[in-house]
């Protein structure tokens, strides 16, 4: 497992990967909607680390205070944001794991209700595929 260098990159990390953990709990006990709420979360979450380990450290606080608003949820936006830092464009093959996850949305907070078991696996599956990616490039 990798480990950022950036002290604000390293809570984003730490926080993707717990947020995660409770994912997988939840999916295991039947609380799909809060499992995928969750691994969706943990995406944006590893997406966020993944920029702040590429930016000098000069530029942190003002990525930390672009991490505001209603875009800083947005998966795109923060893939972009990854590129135009630095970054490398995400694999051809996550490209099907990224339009699923992209079906994540923090108003799913407010959702009631249960989604179906296997959507909720097939989303964590594909949170897992973007996770392990994330991994690969945070050395």
């Amino acid at each position: 497992m990798a480990m950022p260098s950036s002290p604000n990159a390293r809570l984003f990390y730490r926080a993707a990967k717990q947020r995660f953990e409770d994912a997988e709990f939840l999916l295991d006990v039947e609380r799909t909607t809060a499992a995928v709420y969750l691994a969706g979360y943990s995406v944006e979450c590893i997406l966020k680390a993944l920029i702040l380990a590429v930016v000098p450290r000069a530029q942190e606080a003002e990525i930390l205070a672009i991490f505001r608003g209603a875009r800083a949820h947005d998966y795109d936006w923060l893939l972009r944001l990854y590129g135009e830092r630095g970054g490398p464009r995400l694999p051809a093959e996550l490209v099907p794991h990224s339009a699923r996850v992209n079906t994540w949305s923090t108003d799913m907070r407010y959702s009631p209700g249960t989604i179906a078991l296997r959507d909720a696996k097939a989303f964590l599956d594909s949170a897992v595929e973007i996770l392990t990616w994330a991994d690969g490039r945070l050395l």
